[in-house]
């Protein structure tokens, strides 16, 4: 006969949890820690492209990508100041402009190779395509950083976009819009400014992108990814797969970046 008592019942519950669940929790290691500033975003699929969106953002598809530290919000003026007083780096196109040169506010006037020698001298690189569209949808393919378009109502004050809803005629202080940040917690991933990507914009690329991180084409070619849309687009224009490109010497003021640091 089986005991009931429950002293017996505790003793088997006991050697349940020692033997099969116990080891799985001590041998789990612990997350990376990210650097100051930028947040951990894990190895592993998630959903890029849109099958009816733009013909370059089709089809929709899976990649893989490995983990990755990415700055939890654009490269700020403040930032930028220190990368130009210890490198002498050229000031950005719009540094003495007071409608973009606050503290907070996201640097613009950078080129492609801008972003990447700022990039280079943190000790990284900017996002590959790949790593963007994932940091600003997370693992279940949302079109816009909160989810659905009208998820939060049809006042879209919690991202930065063409009008005054948001608060801001142009840029936003780069560390504002909590409400609208990525499932991953990254601000601005819609709206803002333009992000440069480390990818050739190749308008075919959606169909022939490798399934393992996929960093554009190989040859280069005339022109760079920018990915998010800025405080001059309209909603429908940010959304997370929404694919942009430009010749990578543009500088103007509705482009900016953030980086990323591999974790291989």
């Amino acid at each position: 006969m089986i005991s009931r008592h429950p002293f017996h019942l505790f003793g088997v519950a006991l050697i349940l949890w020692l033997v099969f669940i116990s080891p799985t929790l001590s041998n789990s290691a612990p997350l990376p820690v990210p650097p100051p500033g930028m947040v951990y975003i894990p190895e592993g699929y998630a959903q890029v492209g849109d099958s009816s969106g733009a013909d370059d953002a089709r089809p929709m598809h899976f990649v893989s990508t490995s983990a990755y530290f990415m700055d939890k919000y654009e490269v700020s003026n403040s930032e930028y100041s220190v990368f130009v007083a210890e490198t002498g780096h050229i000031k950005p196109r719009y540094w003495d402009d007071d409608r973009f040169n606050q503290p907070d506010q996201p640097v613009v006037g950078v080129s492609w190779e801008d972003a990447m020698t700022y990039a280079h001298w943190k000790g990284g690189r900017l996002p590959t395509e790949a790593e963007w569209e994932k940091a600003a949808r997370g693992d279940d393919g949302r079109p816009y950083p909160w989810g659905r378009k009208w998820d939060k109502g049809s006042a879209f004050y919690f991202l930065n976009i063409f009008g005054e809803v948001d608060q801001y005629k142009q840029t936003a202080p780069v560390d504002y819009y909590q409400s609208g940040a990525s499932p991953y917690g990254v601000y601005n991933m819609a709206g803002n400014v333009w992000e440069w990507c480390l990818d050739w914009y190749d308008p075919n690329y959606y169909k022939t992108s490798p399934e393992f991180n996929p960093e554009g084409p190989l040859k280069p070619l005339k022109m760079k990814v920018l990915r998010g849309g800025s405080w001059i687009n309209s909603i429908d224009s940010v959304t997370t797969y929404h694919r942009a490109r430009n010749y990578p010497s543009v500088k103007n003021e509705i482009y900016g970046f953030r980086t990323v640091i591999p974790i291989r």
